[in-house]
């Protein structure tokens, strides 16, 4: 899909440069394609960059979790509370309000680390991510696909301050979630 910055202005009530600033900030990411002849496009998704994104996810955030301090009483609620805030909006299939709330539950277990750059970068790889989750249906009922979603594993392995469970937790559900991911691009022929 062409996205024309004259069009893209006018639905913004802005004008082309910031427009256009824009467009080249999500072409350096990858969100966007630009070809200098023809413009701005809405980028291909493919099987290919998911799994490198994945990867990419996958080493960072082991390295993340690695390094926690553990979490107190009080942060520990915040967690528990953040999870159940979780599940009622599943149930609710409030999907938008979800994929927000779902990074900011992250990026709190990410910010018990004290690597910060690491986590800036744990969340820009998230964001990179954002647009193959959106792919995903939102699972309201309980059963296997709403398991990967579940938060309350996370949250128990912290409170136990056990590394091995927090790491398994982790992997098993990003590889569970990954794999959704691959089969919905395959089966888009992607």
């Amino acid at each position: 899909m062409r996205l024309g910055q004259t069009e893209l202005a006018a639905q913004f009530e802005a004008s082309r440069v910031p427009v256009r600033e824009a467009l080249k900030l999500l072409s350096s990411e990858g969100l966007i394609e630009h070809d200098p002849n023809r413009g701005f496009f809405v980028a291909q998704l493919s099987s290919d960059e998911a799994r490198q994104l994945f990867r990419m996810r996958d080493l960072i955030e082991d390295e993340l979790l690695k390094t926690v301090v553990w979490p107190e009483a009080r942060a520990l609620k915040a967690l528990t509370q953040h999870a159940a805030k979780l599940d009622t909006l599943l149930d609710k299939g409030e999907r938008l309000n979800w994929w927000s709330e779902n990074r900011e539950f992250h990026n709190l277990v990410f910010e018990l680390s004290p690597n910060k750059i690491m986590v800036r970068e744990a969340m820009r790889l998230w964001a990179l991510t954002d647009r193959f989750r959106a792919i995903l249906p939102l699972p309201r009922r309980p059963g296997a696909a709403r398991d990967v979603v579940e938060k309350n594993y996370l949250v128990d392995a912290l409170s136990k301050r056990d590394m091995k469970q927090l790491l398994a937790v982790r992997r098993e559900r990003r590889r569970a979630f990954e794999q959704m991911v691959l089969e919905t691009l395959e089966d888009r022929g992607l």
